[in-house]
């Protein structure tokens, strides 16, 4: 809520008196402003704290997610001891990637025969657009062309060609012009050939055109006779696009596995390709500049995979697929691999068998020989990331705790902020922010449940009078020392050795799960043993639990200050203080219109009895005063 100083009926005074009334009144409600000013003070001072509380709770749920919800990898085995699979000869991996559980008890696999899975695929049989063709009127000839110019466009460069003869027949023109472009576009780059008594240009895989406007053609005997480029456009119509077999009716309808498509003439290519493989018919639709060919590939793999098409209306799927024959069509392909000698047939690249997922790449007769290794690098990069995001978290914790309050910078007011520079408003307030948390009780006690869970010995599940023989400083992560306040430092030649000889001991160490259930209710001789059993991350999770959690209860720190999605945003400590904040700032507001309306009414009375005196004084002496 925001506050507005009450506004009044425009008040003439001091006319009679020469009194500033306005000055008086000001100093008159001096004390009412004063607590206005200090409530306002006091309410900015906790916003500020429910600020910087929810800033620490951002942090920690953003920690929560990362490694200790339920589907976070760093509650299971593989965050912390992983395995691989490498292949004996490194250009193998081009065939097949296999990914293998922490778990995984084999130490080699070998395939052979792979052939990969295959999507049905109906191409179309030749290019689709028509090519450039030039008419030359040969009962006019001979045509004279000396001095006149031709712009050719071939992958986007242009090129003029200018002609020095007259022409008698097709073939010669055609001769110099093959001669020009060779000379302008270099060698074999355009393609000009005489098909029918017309003059064919095209270019391998390369979009041509030919401007029209070129005074060539102003010469009796020569014309363009089609759109001028030899690529289709999709972002023009069905029938702005130049196809060898032009779209027949303004109307094109077809179906596609089953699924039937409607458009117009009008309607651009780009829209008819998006809707075809946006819908249910299970395919993709492509075109290719390059090829100059339309492609349709199902989006599964596999034997069952099929395509089958029919047009209803018009006729486009003949312009851009034709039939479907042996010639363009390919009919979906089961995976098959030999695994350690037992054949396997999938209809897709990637399965799983016994919990080692396979993915193959690349057909290949010859036999592709695989490793199972221990990847003790990527446990030791995810567990530096894990201390690097808790001494993070603590260290803003830390911070907060130990940042210095400066009581002579207190929240400035409207006036003092209108009296100050954008530059000075933003380094007084550094110092009227800090401070809100120092010594808060329950970012201390967070703190000191993270420190005291780094060094608490886990205990046997079958015995917590029996610790499991590894600690965090047995395996080469310990507190860096006493002024650093408890953030972790990582000896990596001790943790590489501890991932290598006994992993499922780090195993144990961080993910260890107690078969006690955490519950805010729980005993405190059941909280007690939980805590002993459990692994760090079972740990950390109860910690945030506590002050985070919405599951079981409503966490501490959402208690206080409430966070932005959950049912604490409104309904906390802070905005219940705020609010009581601004019912009595609402009071002190009234009471200040109140208590000016009182003395500038008493101003005006004031006023108006001098200026009957000054009345009467006029009468008695006789005096005009103005």
């Amino acid at each position: 809520m925001s506050y507005i100083n009450p506004s009044y009926t425009t008040r003439i005074t001091g006319i009679i008196s020469g009194i500033d009334t306005d000055a008086l009144v000001q100093k008159l409600t001096y004390n009412t402003t004063s607590k206005i000013n200090k409530v306002k003070q006091q309410k900015q001072l906790l916003e500020w704290k429910q600020a910087d509380y929810r800033n620490i709770i951002s942090k920690m749920r953003s920690f929560k997610d990362k490694y200790l919800s339920t589907t976070s990898a760093s509650l299971t085995g593989k965050f912390f001891t992983l395995k691989s699979a490498v292949t004996e000869r490194a250009e193998d991996s081009r065939y097949v990637s296999i990914s293998v559980p922490s778990d995984c008890d084999i130490s080699s696999i070998s395939l052979s025969n792979i052939s990969v899975a295959t999507s049905a695929a109906a191409t179309s049989k030749a290019s689709v657009s028509q090519q450039i063709r030039i008419g030359f009127d040969s009962g006019s000839a001979p045509v004279d062309l000396t001095g006149k110019a031709m712009d050719i466009t071939v992958g986007g460069i242009t090129k003029t060609i200018v002609f020095s003869k007259a022409y008698g027949t097709v073939e010669e023109l055609a001769y110099d012009m093959a001669e020009l472009a060779d000379t302008a576009f270099g060698t074999d780059r355009l393609s000009v050939s005489v098909v029918g008594g017309e003059i064919v240009i095209n270019s391998d895989g390369t979009e041509v055109s030919i401007s029209d406007s070129s005074d060539a053609f102003s010469a009796l005997g020569m014309s363009v006779i089609n759109d001028r480029t030899n690529r289709i456009d999709l972002s023009k119509s069905l029938s702005d696009n130049p196809f060898e077999k032009p779209i027949q009716s303004d109307n094109i309808s077809f179906t596609i596995n089953g699924v039937s498509f409607s458009f117009t003439k009008d309607t651009p290519v780009s829209i008819v390709l998006n809707t075809i493989n946006g819908s249910a018919a299970g395919v993709k639709m492509s075109y290719s500049s390059l090829t100059d060919k339309f492609t349709l590939r199902s989006t599964t793999t596999g034997e069952a995979s099929q395509i089958s098409i029919s047009d209803e209306e018009g006729n486009f799927l003949e312009s851009v697929i034709g039939p479907l024959t042996e010639e363009n069509y390919t009919q979906g392909r089961d995976a098959s691999v030999y695994i350690n000698g037992v054949k396997v047939t999938r209809a897709t690249n990637s399965f799983t068998i016994d919990g080692i997922t396979y993915t193959l790449k690349e057909s290949t007769d010859q036999a592709v020989n695989i490793n199972i290794i221990s990847d003790t690098k990527m446990a030791m990069e995810n567990i530096k990331s894990f201390i690097a995001d808790y001494n993070e978290l603590l260290e803003l914790i830390n911070t907060k705790l130990g940042e210095a309050r400066y009581k002579d910078f207190p929240p400035l007011s409207d006036e003092e902020r209108a009296a100050m520079t954008e530059s000075q408003i933003e380094k007084w307030e550094e110092k009227a922010k800090s401070g809100m948390l120092r010594n808060d009780s329950t970012l201390r006690n967070i703190a000191s449940a993270m420190r005291a869970i780094m060094y608490t010995p886990v205990s046997d599940l079958n015995d917590n009078s029996v610790n499991i023989g590894m600690t965090m400083a047995s395996v080469g992560i310990s507190t860096e020392n006493y002024s650093s306040k408890g953030k972790l430092v990582i000896d990596e030649q001790k943790l590489a050795a501890a991932l290598e000889n006994d992993p499922e001991g780090v195993i144990r160490l961080f993910t260890q799960k107690s078969d006690k259930i955490y519950l805010p209710t729980n005993p405190s001789e059941v909280a007690v043993e939980r805590y002993k059993e459990s692994g760090i991350m079972y740990r950390l999770s109860d910690v945030f639990e506590d002050n985070i959690g919405t599951l079981y209860k409503t966490g501490n720190l959402l208690q206080i200050a409430g966070y932005e999605g959950t049912s604490t945003v409104s309904n906390n400590l802070i905005n219940r203080s705020l609010a009581s904040y601004e019912s009595k700032l609402d009071r002190l507001y009234n009471f200040l219109k109140n208590e000016e309306n009182r003395y500038y009414n008493q101003f005006a009375a004031m006023e108006k009895s001098l200026n009957q005196l000054n009345q009467q004084i006029q009468y008695v002496t006789g005096n005009n005063y103005k």
